[in-house]
C-alpha cells in the first residue's frame, strides 16, 4: 500500500508539471516566448517523477498495464483540477463521463488483486 500511495503522489506531481509545461503558454502568454524555461526547469524533474512514480506503482501492481492505466487516470484528474481552477474551464457531459471512467480504471487497477 505504501508503494501505491507513493507512486500515485509522484505521478500526480509529474502530471502537474506536465500540465504546466503544456498550458503555461496559454494562461501566461509570457511563456510563449520563453518555453525554454519550461523545458529546462520542469523537463528533467518531471521525467524523474514519472520514472520514480512508475517504479513504485510497478512494485505495488506488478503490471505495466496497471501502471500505465493508473498514470492515465491520474492525468485525467490532474487536468480536471488544474483546468477548472487555473483556466476556469468547466466539464462538459462528455468529459465528465471520461472522468468517471478514469475513476473506475483507478479503482479496478488498485483494488482488484
Amino acid at each position: 500500500m505504501k508503494n501505491l500511495i507513493l507512486g500515485v503522489v509522484l505521478i500526480a506531481l509529474a502530471q502537474i508539471g506536465a500540465w504546466i509545461q503544456q498550458f503555461a503558454q496559454v494562461k501566461w502568454p509570457w511563456f510563449k516566448d520563453h518555453t525554454w524555461l519550461l523545458v529546462i526547469f520542469l523537463g528533467i524533474p518531471v521525467s524523474y517523477l514519472f520514472i520514480w512514480g512508475a517504479q513504485y506503482l510497478y512494485l505495488d501492481m506488478g503490471s505495466v498495464w496497471g501502471v500505465r492505466l493508473t498514470q492515465f487516470s491520474i492525468g485525467m484528474f490532474t487536468v480536471l483540477g488544474l483546468t477548472y481552477f487555473v483556466m476556469g474551464e468547466s466539464l462538459s457531459l462528455k468529459n465528465l463521463i471520461c472522468v468517471i471512467l478514469a475513476t473506475i480504471i483507478v479503482l479496478i487497477q488498485s483494488l482488484w488483486r
